[in-house]
């Protein structure tokens, strides 16, 4: 008799585990109403266009963790098992006309998500992730919002030794000059670079910035910096971000070198990190 077994890369929940898990998804899902986010359910799979547009065709997101669904020969579509919440989401605020809405629209979700990834410690190809999104209002307040809705749902779990990075990304007027000068950068060490990142930096130049090749270190310490490349528009709202984290008396530290290759971000860039069995272990992000 055959025996069966989880797939690679999931796990089952026992009854203990499945209760610390719905622990914090109380804790989360109390903190996502105390700040007026509203829950949001969205499909598990969604045509793969709406994930190759919204986090970017050249990610490794879509290149090669993307749960592709084969299709029937009747259906002529596309479809994906959602990598992350933020495209499902966007589209279903499009779809249904949120933006006549009072803005911005504070929405929520917590869901399983899908990577074809290889399966290691803390990575599985089925992951849960509360996510939350505040859309229709760019305003640096929202930003440090939802830094500090996460500062406080680590607080509510006891989880301490939390590090909160933050950075600016720029936004599509500053940003091509920025790139432009990192593309320069790359090829001039073109000779230094791995050979996978060789293949990156003319795909998603972005990617080579947050690089876990160790060759990288050095050459990634002396890249330009995107904070020397903001308008004053970016620079400003950065500069609100801050102030309102500190008015929160929100902990953080700027690092230069935090960004993010999905072709959704713009502007404020965030992560919190967590003392793990292996070190610094980054547990959230936006």
């Amino acid at each position: 008799m055959p025996t069966f077994r989880a797939p690679r890369g999931t796990r089952d929940l026992l009854p203990d585990e499945a209760a610390r898990f719905l622990r914090f998804a109380r804790v989360a899902r109390d903190l996502a109403d105390r700040y007026g986010y509203r829950p949001i359910e969205t499909p598990l799979f969604e045509q793969a266009a709406v994930f190759e547009r919204g986090i970017g065709e050249v990610t490794d997101v879509v290149e090669k963790e993307l749960f592709r669904i084969q299709p029937r020969t009747d259906e002529a579509e596309a479809w994906a098992l959602r990598p992350e919440p933020t495209a499902g989401i966007a589209r279903a605020y499009v779809q249904h006309g949120m933006q006549t809405l009072p803005q911005p629209v504070r929405l929520s979700m917590i869901g399983p998500m899908f990577r074809y990834d290889r399966p290691q410690a803390g990575r599985y190809r089925q992951f849960w992730q509360f996510d939350v999104e505040a859309i229709g209002h760019p305003g640096p307040a929202i930003d440090a919002e939802i830094i500090e809705l996460g500062a406080r749902f680590y607080a509510g779990v006891g989880v301490d030794g939390v590090e909160v990075l933050v950075n600016s990304i720029g936004d599509g007027g500053c940003r091509p000059a920025y790139l432009e000068s990192l593309t320069s950068y790359y090829l001039g060490r073109a000779a230094d670079l791995p050979a996978t990142e060789r293949d990156r930096l003319g795909r998603n130049v972005l990617r080579l910035l947050d690089s876990k090749d160790p060759a990288m270190v050095p050459i990634n310490a002396a890249a330009p910096r995107i904070n020397d490349h903001l308008c004053d528009a970016c620079s400003e709202h950065f500069a609100g971000v801050r102030a309102h984290l500190d008015a929160l008396g929100i902990v953080y530290r700027v690092d230069p070198g935090l960004v993010r290759g999905l072709d959704y971000y713009t502007r404020t860039a965030f992560e919190f990190y967590v003392a793990g069995r292996s070190g610094q272990q980054q547990a959230l992000g936006g």
